[in-house]
């Protein structure tokens, strides 16, 4: 099921535009006004609102109060080409979810949007279908994944041989299983070998067999992994870490669809579709000399790049909720949710193990956690104590290098970023009173702390005297 965003602007250009930006992987209903948006809100579900701040019938403000009144659970996001402070923080009194200037960036609005919408659904505990969320057995509705849907069924039904690169625990092996479960060769059953796992003297046994007596210990004929797959798929993961004398036989083997056995001099003609995937740098192990160039060549038709997880935080809520109900059977039952703050750990932390070590974190939580909603002090600790990059700040650039909405955007940032400064030296890093000062909702706060990643740790007072100074 696609989320329903609800567009409100008072310009047709930008109608006419939006849906587009949001392409097929949302329903985009469009009102031109305040009275066209709140009739269209009582008379459809709607996800998410998409709302210009200033309007010819009216405010956009206008919109956003009736949606919190009546509407609490559904995300509003403001735009506005009015990018000052006192309208980013009128917003987040009234409790916007997030805000974007005008002129955006497509790429951004888009994350932006569909963030809004999984948080939606995961913190309501509600998670919506595999399908609107993911591909086969992967999650994530993301820019970057879609893109990678997009080439799986490009070339599935294809025999070309595949590269999937990407980091470890980005889900290399899910690709290579939907490409499978997506191409003719489906009803057969697909073989997986993890080179890094082979010791490297069995290797070339390992995938194209052996002559009994062909070296010691060959006490029998023994068919390969390639020959094990004839008709059907073998994933060759890591595929960067091959001797080079393996590497040469897999090029002949690529090149004449052939094996020919350790010890033996005839070849068996075989029919494999070949997946390869790695971590590494294969153009960089080429330079060095410990790649062939040529075995570059015959991988290198058709390549998937898979984004690390840090590139895609908008699908982290899809991914931690996915599971956490997989941790359900196991564990106890009743942990359903995340908290806003877990969530917001999670978001912002770099996962530099991937999708794996996400999966972990959240297994481990499960585990800890005693009531029913995931909290922040259950994640592991380097989670924890996350937080965002700083962004970067107009005084630190020059302004003249920089296009008119990157100047404006770096500007805005480090206005913001100054104001949350000071109000949270103010109060000593209490966000409460902080977010009381302010006039914004706390969790609204904590959003905008995010936004210019700014840690409310840094301002606490250190240990020492009642005042903070130290002895």
């Amino acid at each position: 099921m696609k989320p329903t965003v609800l567009v409100v602007d008072d310009k047709a250009n930008m109608l006419a535009l939006l849906p587009k930006v949001l392409g097929k992987s949302a329903r985009v209903l469009t009102a031109s006004g305040v009275r066209t948006a709140l009739q269209l809100l009582e008379s459809e579900p709607v996800t998410v609102v998409l709302c210009d701040l200033r309007m010819n019938d009216g405010d956009g403000l206008e919109i956003l109060r009736a949606v919190r009144s009546r509407w609490p659970g559904v995300p509003f996001i403001l735009m506005t080409a009015y990018a000052t402070v006192p309208t980013a923080v009128q917003a987040m009194r009234e409790g916007a979810h997030d805000y974007v200037t005008k002129p955006f960036d497509a790429d951004e609005l888009r994350s932006l949007v569909f963030r809004a919408a999984a948080e939606a659904a995961v913190l309501e505990g509600m998670p919506q279908p595999l399908e609107a969320n993911g591909f086969g057995a992967m999650v994530g509705r993301s820019p970057a994944m879609q893109a990678v849907y997009q080439m799986i069924d490009r070339i599935a039904p294809t025999d070309a041989t595949v590269l999937i690169l990407g980091e470890t625990g980005t889900g290399k092996e899910l690709v290579a299983r939907a490409i499978h479960e997506r191409s003719s060769r489906a009803a057969s059953r697909p073989i997986a070998v993890n080179c890094a796992a082979i010791p490297r003297s069995l290797m070339e046994s390992e995938l194209f067999g052996h002559a009994r007596g062909a070296f010691t210990g060959a006490t029998a004929d023994r068919a390969g992994l390639f020959e094990d797959a004839n008709g059907s798929t073998l994933f060759l993961d890591e595929i960067g870490e091959l001797r080079p004398t393996v590497q040469a036989t897999l090029t002949r083997m690529l090149e004449e669809r052939a094996v020919r056995r350790i010890g033996e001099t005839r070849e068996r003609k075989i029919d494999v579709r070949v997946i390869t995937a790695t971590h590494r740098d294969l153009r960089g192990m080429i330079k060095a000399g410990s790649f062939r160039e040529d075995l570059w060549f015959r991988l290198n038709v058709c390549v998937i790049e898979l984004p690390p997880l840090r590139d895609r935080a908008e699908d982290i809520p899809l991914l931690a909720q996915r599971f956490l109900a997989e941790r359900a059977p196991q564990g106890r039952a009743s942990v359903t949710r995340f908290s806003h703050g877990a969530m917001s750990a999670l978001q912002t932390y770099r996962w530099p193990g991937n999708v794996r070590e996400l999966k972990s974190a959240v297994e481990r939580a499960a585990i800890l956690e005693t009531t029913s909603e995931i909290q922040r002090e259950s994640l592991p600790p380097e989670v924890q104590s996350s937080s965002p990059l700083r962004l970067t700040s107009a005084s630190d650039v020059d302004l003249a290098q920089l296009s008119y909405r990157e100047a404006i955007d770096a500007s805005r940032e480090e206005t913001n970023r100054r104001y949350l400064e000071a109000v949270m030296r103010r109060f000593r890093g209490d966000v409460s009173k902080a977010a009381t000062h302010a006039g914004v909702e706390r969790e609204s706060f904590y959003r905008l702390l995010r936004r210019c990643g700014i840690s409310a740790d840094d301002f606490r007072e250190e240990p020492g005297t009642p005042d903070g100074s130290k002895n």
